[in-house]
C-alpha cells in the first residue's frame, strides 16, 4: 500500500487538527483535508516520500493557510462568521458520522484512483491538482497532446464508473483548488462526469 495511504489512514485526525486550527468550519476541514491527502498522493507519484506523516501535517497546514489568503477579501465577513460558536469546530465537535462518511469517500477516491494504470494516475493528478495544462502533461510524460487528453478522459470516466458503482455521486468529490486558492469546477475533477476536458487555447476537447 501506498505510505502515503497508511500515513492518512494513521493520522487524519491530526491533519484535521491542523487545518481546523486555521479554518474552523466543519466543511472547511472535510474539503481541505481531502485537498491535502490528494496532494500528498500526487507527490509520493512523482517521487519517493520518507516521512509520509510529516509531508501530510505540512501540506495540510499550507493548505489551511492558502485558504485564508483566499478568503482575506472577506475578512470582516470570516471574522464575524468565526465568532458564533455553532462554526467553532475541535476533535471532539466533529461527529463519529461526518468523520465516517469522510474518511469512506476518502477511501473510495484512493481505491478509483488506484485501478487507474500509473502513468493514468500521473496524469490525472498533474492534471487536476497540479493545474498543468495538457502541453505540460505531454512534455512531461513524453507523449502527445492527444494522448493526453485521451488517457485523462479515459481516467476519469473509469473513476467515475468505479465510485458509482460504490454508491457515491462522483460530483460529491468535487474540484480540487489550483494554487493560487480558486476553487475550479468540477472537484477531484468532476470525476466522470464527461468524456473530456476542454483547455483553452486547444481547440479540441
Amino acid at each position: 500500500m501506498s505510505k502515503i495511504i497508511e500515513a492518512f489512514l494513521a493520522n487524519e485526525q491530526s491533519v484535521r487538527r491542523v487545518i481546523a486550527r486555521y479554518c474552523p468550519r466543519t466543511e472547511d476541514i472535510d474539503e481541505l483535508t481531502q485537498e491535502t491527502f490528494l496532494k500528498c498522493f500526487a507527490a509520493e507519484l512523482r517521487s519517493e516520500v520518507r516521512d509520509p506523516k510529516g509531508l501530510l501535517l505540512h501540506a495540510a497546514k499550507n493548505v489551511a493557510l492558502g485558504e485564508i489568503r483566499k478568503k482575506r477579501h472577506k475578512t470582516t465577513d470570516y471574522l464575524e462568521d468565526s465568532q458564533d460558536l455553532g462554526v467553532l469546530v475541535d476533535e471532539a465537535q466533529i461527529s463519529p458520522e461526518v468523520q465516517l462518511d469522510g474518511r469512506r469517500k476518502l477511501v473510495a477516491l484512493t481505491r478509483a484512483l488506484s485501478v487507474l494504470p500509473p502513468d493514468d494516475q500521473r496524469m490525472l493528478l498533474m492534471r487536476k491538482v497540479d493545474k498543468l495544462k495538457f502541453k505540460q502533461i505531454a512534455r512531461r510524460m513524453d507523449v502527445s497532446v492527444n494522448t493526453v487528453q485521451r488517457r485523462i478522459a479515459a481516467a476519469l470516466l473509469k473513476c467515475g464508473v468505479f465510485l458509482r458503482e460504490q454508491g457515491y455521486d462522483p460530483m460529491e468529490f468535487g474540484a480540487v483548488r489550483s494554487h493560487r486558492g480558486q476553487s475550479k469546477t468540477p472537484r477531484v475533477a468532476a470525476i466522470g462526469s464527461h468524456g473530456g476536458e476542454r483547455e483553452e487555447g486547444d481547440g479540441h476537447g
